[in-house]
């Protein structure tokens, strides 16, 4: 066995979900209903957010020449986020990740291979521009977050207790991020399985020895990879997990 270290994307690989608009959204919900009665002047402005989401949602369907993931970021810090209690937020994050629904998003054919193979004694790790907290919190109700031995993603930045902006350090970074980290911890490339299902992936494809293409990942993704990068497609959890074991 020479694989020593399995790194896992999140959005798109370990969670059906494609980015963090359902973790936000559900936030935002959350502050609008407190926000009824006694603070109406919030309540607009979560409105407001609201219709510019949606309208960026719309343009997504139509253009392909900005930033979606930024442009989304960039609305829920200014028009919700910003200055909003941390404490608020963790409780809504809280209550987000013990939904069965939110449970049930989850790929556990990935989360049981990557179990098996961490108690076996290969390292694991997670890589995403996701929410850091949320993603702790969505596998620690699972009971998934143990058989992980860090977690790379972006945090929410707070000051005095106050929110001052989701993060979004690691999109667009895992390449340089993954590259520091493995000659920080004194491992070679070659001895790296990397589970990824996006563009944003590609970079870290290109670097490990073992890169394999997520279940949830789009067809026309699978192909490409596996075309470009020779990437492992497994076809189930067996599949998946004789591959890890065998590398």
């Amino acid at each position: 066995m020479t694989c020593q270290l399995i790194i896992c994307d999140w959005n798109g690989t370990l969670i059906e979900d494609r980015d963090e608009k359902p973790l936000f959204e559900t936030v935002a919900k959350d502050l609008f209903k407190s926000s009824i009665l006694l603070h109406p002047h919030r309540m607009m402005r979560i409105i407001k957010a609201r219709q510019e989401l949606k309208a960026l949602y719309l343009r997504s369907l139509q253009e392909t020449t900005y930033d979606f993931v930024k442009e989304i970021y960039r609305i829920y810090n200014d028009k919700i986020i910003k200055g909003l209690a941390s404490s608020f937020i963790y409780q809504s994050v809280n209550r987000y990740a013990l939904r069965k629904k939110v449970q049930r998003k989850l790929d556990y054919r990935v989360l049981e291979s990557i179990k098996e193979c961490r108690q076996k004694g290969i390292s694991t790790g997670i890589l995403s521009a996701g929410y850091k907290y949320g993603i702790e919190k969505i596998l620690e109700v699972a009971g998934y977050n143990k058989y992980f031995d860090f977690f790379k993603a972006d945090d929410l930045k707070v000051i005095n207790g106050k929110a001052i902006t989701f993060e979004l350090n690691i999109y667009n970074n895992k390449p340089g991020i993954l590259l520091d980290f493995l000659e920080e911890k004194g491992i070679v490339s070659s001895a790296v399985a990397y589970i990824g299902d996006s563009t944003d992936d590609e970079g870290c494809f290109e670097i490990v020895g073992h890169p394999i293409v997520s279940f949830m990942a789009p067809d026309k993704q699978k192909q490409y990879f596996e075309k470009k990068y020779n990437a492992f497609v497994p076809s189930d959890k067996h599949d998946l997990l004789n591959y890890l074991m065998n590398i």
